[in-house]
């Protein structure tokens, strides 16, 4: 069994992109590791913490706050390839133009130390992050073979993962510190289908399928410091089975699903390693680096393997101080995809930070560009052995910060 998950219709004539039923995974909530690579896993800020809760053990005493949000911006184009009489290629024609603009929540988050009574080696955060979000947009002009317009068809997929978390922290020395940490993730998912005709005597489609999720996860992480400029993490993240209530009105379709009714769905375990290293040169520079490992390819359904492979990611960034100016970060990632090799993800990040008082406002972007044909992945909806079908995705996010350290 193929993982073609909730909200993909069997009835599509074009391959569709994973994000639409794995989700489109945020990997950071910050927006300083957003501009260094997207390696949210090793920033010691509030909502850095939430996913690294070792990460307490570097954080300076007093209440830290922090808030993010940003945007995303989608470009697809659909080309196929055109054919004479004797078919012989002449050329390509646009199959389908779709751009979208999304609202890109980030999270918000408190971290505490050195908080009363309470002692040095005990600290906590607390929080909300949007862990991955569903986001497409779908619209394209039905032509027939002579190409003249017979209907339009839209799709448009919504939705993200809320998760809540509250993290702890022993930091038993300056060498090692040992966090856990919990969450209870909910969200929802909406996929609405629409068909449209020329001709009046066709019914027109409208469909709609809404899903609720639910699940918890957990996290234990560790910290080293072998050097007083030299940070090493390594974590753990466990989530329990991800419970799916589906919910299905307007014209009836056949749903390429996994169940029309309640189901709990295998979320994967995820390894992630990580280090930070500070020179102490004049640009104040600050190298950031991350691995993780998840074991999709292990996940199952009713006793069936999902078809999917493990798949692992790595994120590489670096800060430095500009001489009386704001902070510049560069950063890269790279994203191994569980489906199939040809929609594996690269992006390329940049961001500045600046003082605002005894605020901090942090801007990141990044950008991921990708290109793959429908004949190079399996198991798509509607996949057509041998369709010529290219599609060129561009996804662009910008993600701005405020913290701020309370002294107490």
């Amino acid at each position: 069994m193929s993982i073609i998950a909730t909200g993909i219709l069997s009835l599509m004539t074009a391959g569709l992109p994973e994000i639409m039923w794995l989700g489109n995974p945020a990997s950071s909530a910050s927006a300083v590791s957003y501009g260094m690579g997207e390696c949210g896993f090793m920033e010691a800020s509030a909502l850095g913490i939430l996913e690294n809760p070792s990460l307490l053990g570097i954080a300076g005493n007093g209440l830290q706050v922090e808030f993010s949000a940003g945007m995303d911006f989608f470009v697809e184009k659909r080309t196929r390839l055109v054919y004479d009489q004797f078919e012989n290629s002449i050329g390509e024609s646009e199959y389908a133009f779709n751009r979208g603009i999304d609202f890109l929540p980030g999270g918000v988050a408190l971290a505490v130390r050195g908080w009363g009574g309470l002692p040095e080696s005990f600290a906590f955060a607390a929080g909300w992050r949007v862990p991955s979000f569903f986001g497409y947009s779908y619209e394209r002009t039905v032509r027939d073979d002579a190409y003249v317009i017979t209907g339009n068809e839209e799709l448009d997929v919504t939705g993200m993962l809320n998760e809540f978390v509250l993290a702890v922290s022993f930091i038993p020395s300056d060498v090692f510190s040992f966090g856990l940490a919990g969450g209870y993730v909910t969200g929802s998912r909406d996929v609405t289908w629409e068909v449209t005709h020329v001709d009046p005597s066709l019914d027109s489609t409208f469909s709609h399928r809404s899903e609720s999720m639910n699940g918890i996860v957990t996290r234990g992480s560790i910290l080293f410091a072998p050097h007083r400029r030299v940070f090493v993490s390594a974590a753990l993240e466990y989530p329990m089975p991800l419970s799916i209530s589906p919910r299905s009105d307007g014209d009836p379709v056949t749903w390429n699903v996994l169940s029309e009714t309640d189901y709990d769905l295998d979320m994967p375990m995820t390894l992630r390693l990580g280090s930070i290293y500070i020179p102490g040169n004049s640009l104040k520079s600050r190298f950031i680096g991350g691995f993780f490992w998840s074991s999709d390819g292990s996940l199952e359904f009713e006793g069936d393997n999902l078809g999917l492979k493990n798949s692992w990611g790595v994120n590489a960034g670096v800060e430095n101080t500009l001489p009386g100016g704001p902070v510049a970060r560069f950063g890269f990632g790279y994203r191994r995809s569980p489906q199939a090799s040809a929609l594996d993800r690269m992006s390329f990040t940049a961001g500045l930070g600046f003082c605002v008082g005894e605020w901090n406002l942090d801007v990141g972007a990044s950008f991921s560009p990708d290109r793959w044909r429908q004949t190079e992945i399996t198991g798509l909806p509607s996949f057509v052995p041998g369709d010529s079908l290219t599609i060129e995705e561009t996804d662009t996010r910008v993600m701005i910060s405020i913290s701020r350290v309370f002294d107490l």
